[in-house]
């Protein structure tokens, strides 16, 4: 990405090149070892992706956080997130995979407030319980506690947040106004 630096400066190039050549090897099979991955390794992973805003930025870096939100990119911690959640809830479409992620059952009539939608393996040991499935299964109940959330919250105030709605005029070609006159 160094040595590209040097023939291009168009910085939606060199995003694009650090996205397809770099992060991509920094992400390969993350669903797998997100979960168990120590801090340093972690910091080694951001640090690789700090260097590279730096390279894309050149002279306008300020700060990671702020090269974050001028390229529109997340932390890697953050896409790793992404990945196994979006992974999770992929194998739950696929039956033969479904059953990585078993649904909680109730045991009796009464209910909880807050229940977990699906059963975390319980490890006996800290490398069980840092293990990719239990990791996964954690995620999906985070996310389905949050689509909960909202539900409520919308039924509590009757009103439905709408966001990203484009209005767009639609307007008659003037053959068409023609022709009808």
């Amino acid at each position: 990405l160094h040595k590209l630096s040097k023939f291009t400066k168009n910085k939606q190039d060199l995003k694009k090149i650090y996205i397809l050549q770099i992060r991509s090897k920094l992400e390969q099979s993350s669903v797998l070892w997100h979960s168990s991955i120590t801090k340093k390794c972690e910091d080694n992973l951001e640090r690789v992706q700090k260097s590279a805003l730096k390279i894309i930025l050149g002279e306008s870096y300020v700060s990671y956080n702020n090269a974050l939100k001028v390229l529109k990119l997340q932390t890697l911690k953050e896409r790793r997130e992404d990945l196994c959640l979006k992974f999770a809830k992929k194998c739950l479409e696929v039956p033969k995979l479904r059953k990585m992620f078993p649904r909680s059952q109730q045991s009796h009539v009464m209910g909880k407030r807050n229940t977990e939608s699906f059963q975390v393996k319980r490890g006996l040991t800290e490398r069980m319980r840092r293990s990719a499935i239990p990791h996964m299964q954690r995620l999906l109940n985070v996310d389905y506690k949050k689509k909960r959330d909202i539900c409520r919250q919308i039924s509590n105030n009757k009103q439905i947040p709408v966001t990203n709605i484009k209005h767009t005029n639609v307007k008659t070609p003037r053959k068409k106004l023609q022709s009808k006159l």
